[in-house]
């Protein structure tokens, strides 16, 4: 699953990190989300800082936001996100986060350089959020086929002229020949495993928000250690709904999880990111 993971998530961190706040009006601490359902604007900045008055002593001196400009970053981010009760039955939450200008700048994929924090300043991204759900069968569909885990993001910008700015980085990112090239360079030396191919084409997808992208990325390779021959397949899809984007990617080995599947949940995040603006 590994192997997969650095390409999959090279378009996934983009969407996540490209968006909108200015670099000086940007909340100033990263929280974990006690659940997925959302909470209390009071409840979320607790999240974010340890308490309201924390998230205030935490932010930035100039033009910093308010503790409820924070609260109700993230309890935006959080209606316009995925639920559990969203996804295919099977899954379970690893892990969710929100995620600064600062941390999206750090977090760069080291196959293609993703956007610096100029970059994120000049789109005015504000604040992202990310989920990450494993299959409870994982480990069968690793040695048998089927999905192994599904990711979800969310990122909140002030204009939508900023994040149509993104999504174009994005697309731009994507239509690079280097990236795949890049991709199979980086495990070249890799031990015990051997990558015989790798592709990554857009696909065909349903007609969702503003402007959408979808994308799906093919890693043949070969175990040493196992002797066996192993196809890793993701599908990552991105939505812009006016100032919001939001992203799915789906990771799966040997047999590609139905798109059918990955549309309906895509929807459900243009529904749910729709619904959070109005």
């Amino acid at each position: 699953m590994k192997l997969l993971l650095p390409l999959a998530a090279t378009l996934a961190v983009l969407l996540a990190a490209c968006g909108g706040g200015d670099g000086d009006n940007e909340p100033a601490s990263t929280g974990t989300p006690s659940s997925p359902a959302g909470g209390s604007p009071a409840a979320a900045a607790t999240v974010a800082g340890g308490s309201p008055t924390a998230a205030a002593t935490a932010a930035a001196p100039t033009a910093a936001p308010t503790v409820e400009d924070r609260a109700e970053v993230e309890a935006l981010l959080m209606a316009a996100t995925l639920r559990l009760e969203d996804l295919p039955t099977g899954y379970t939450l690893d892990d969710e986060a929100f995620t600064t200008n600062e941390e999206s700048a750090e977090d760069e994929s080291d196959i293609l350089a993703g956007p610096t924090l100029e970059d994120l300043n000049r789109f005015g991204r504000i604040l992202g959020y990310e989920a990450s759900y494993s299959q409870e069968s994982s480990l069968g569909s690793l040695l048998e086929g089927g999905t192994l885990s599904l990711q979800v993001t969310t990122t909140l910008y002030q204009e939508s002229d900023g994040a149509d700015d993104a999504f174009e980085f994005v697309r731009d990112q994507a239509s690079d020949p280097e990236l795949v090239e890049a991709f199979e360079e980086s495990f070249a030396s890799s031990p015990g495993v051997e990558v015989q191919d790798a592709s990554l084409t857009a696909m065909s997808f349903a007609e969702l928000g503003d402007e959408r992208l979808a994308y799906e990325f093919k890693v043949s390779a070969h175990s040493t250690d196992l002797d066996q021959d192993i196809e890793f397949i993701a599908h990552l899809v991105g939505v812009r709904r006016d100032r919001l984007i939001g992203s799915v990617t789906v990771l799966a080995v040997n047999e590609a999880s139905p798109v059918e599947e990955l549309e309906d949940v895509a929807r459900t995040l243009d529904e749910r990111m729709k619904d959070a603006l109005e």
